[in-house]
């Protein structure tokens, strides 16, 4: 074996053993009207709820703060407001009666966005306050904003970044210098097999569902779907998805890997989907289950997003990769809290190579 080809055989074999552990989604709290949660690189998300006290009557809630602070060399710290911007050109924050902040409304997704400097200021004084509020640039309130919970937020970002007691927290600040730490993205060697269109026929799926844990629960809509997932030699994989089950806005189903060898006078032969972390709604221990699936085909990813209300400002989201093995986890996000927040908090992230890409050395 040649010097060149032994360095790529370890590294293709390094870089497949690091993406093997299980995935430690991170946790998501909530303190009063702000929930908050990381990612496993440590990067943060705080999002403002609809006030918990007389939520069924707040009128005046048209839109969410959102507190973006990533916790690695590059400290990108921002503040995001989201409302209905039309007509608008400028904005004024308020909190408690004191003007904290003044600027143009973007063009971007978020009409407000404030970084740096800018949102350190803004983050310390909703510390310190009990209700912000954007108004036009004519005075006329465009959105209310409860800070019960924000500060209690901050600090858990303070705490799970390390920054506690040092001079970037924003809550629990000390003399200490922060030290970032530059975490490592999780990555995934993929065993790409080469591309094909065979699938099981329709009465070998029936029979599949029919002798599934799935049969006593395939009513209302019903669609079961099957794709390739490609050919090795004589060997062709497909996935299929039995529908398990469906209700006003989540529709269930179940993943099973099917093998056919050619000239084999089996047929195809099925077993359920491997994944190295559960999808959430079915559970640890249990065959897997996935709500409103989607498959894309031609990167081969396999999501899974199930709201807990018809609103989608709540539920878990997952997407996955076929590694040519199982499929891994690429990303991970949740809102547990069912007030009003439609972006949801990111909770894992990993990234994925095709194994030919993973073996090439880096320049």
């Amino acid at each position: 074996m040649s010097p060149i080809s032994f360095i790529t055989g370890i590294f293709t074999a390094f870089f497949a053993t690091t993406s093997l552990a299980a995935p430690q989604l991170g946790e998501i709290q909530t303190f009063k009207d702000w929930t908050v949660g990381c990612d496993n690189l440590g990067d943060c998300e705080a999002i403002s709820l609809v006030p918990d006290e007389g939520r069924a009557s707040f009128e005046e809630w048209d839109g969410r703060v959102s507190i973006i602070r990533t916790t690695g060399s590059d400290d990108i710290f921002k503040i995001r407001i989201l409302f209905e911007a039309e007509d608008i050109d400028r904005y004024r924050m308020i909190i408690d009666g004191q003007l904290v902040d003044t600027g143009p409304i973007g063009q971007s997704d978020y009409p407000v966005e404030i970084v740096g400097t800018d949102a350190t200021k803004v983050a310390k004084a909703m510390i310190h306050g009990n209700l912000l509020t954007m108004q036009g640039p004519a005075g006329t309130d465009i959105t209310k904003i409860s800070l019960a919970g924000s500060s209690a937020a901050l600090r858990y970002i303070d705490q799970v970044q390390n920054r506690a007691h040092t001079t970037s927290a924003l809550v629990a600040r000390g003399s200490r210098i922060f030290q970032p730490v530059n975490s490592d993205m999780p990555r995934i060697t993929v065993d790409r097999w080469e591309e094909a269109t065979l699938v099981p026929e329709t009465d070998t799926i029936v029979a599949l569902a029919e002798n599934s844990k799935c049969k006593d629960d395939r009513f209302g809509l019903i669609e079961d779907q099957a794709y390739p997932i490609g050919k090795r030699d004589d060997l062709y994989r497909a996935l299929v998805l039995i529908s398990c089950g469906s209700g006003a806005y989540n529709f269930s189903s179940t993943p099973y890997i099917g093998e056919y060898r050619e000239d084999s006078a089996e047929g195809w032969t099925f077993a359920p989907a491997k994944f190295d972390r559960q999808p959430s709604w079915g559970g640890e221990g249990n065959q897997p289950l996935l709500i409103n699936a989607g498959w894309d085909e031609e990167e081969q990813t396999l999501g899974s997003y199930g709201k807990g209300r018809g609103l989608g400002d709540c539920g878990n989201a997952e997407n996955y990769i076929w590694d040519g093995d199982m499929f891994r986890m690429i990303n991970a996000s949740a809102m547990p809290e069912c007030r009003g927040a439609y972006e949801w908090i990111t909770i894992w992230r990993a990234e994925y190579r095709k194994l030919e890409q993973a073996a090439k050395p880096e320049e």
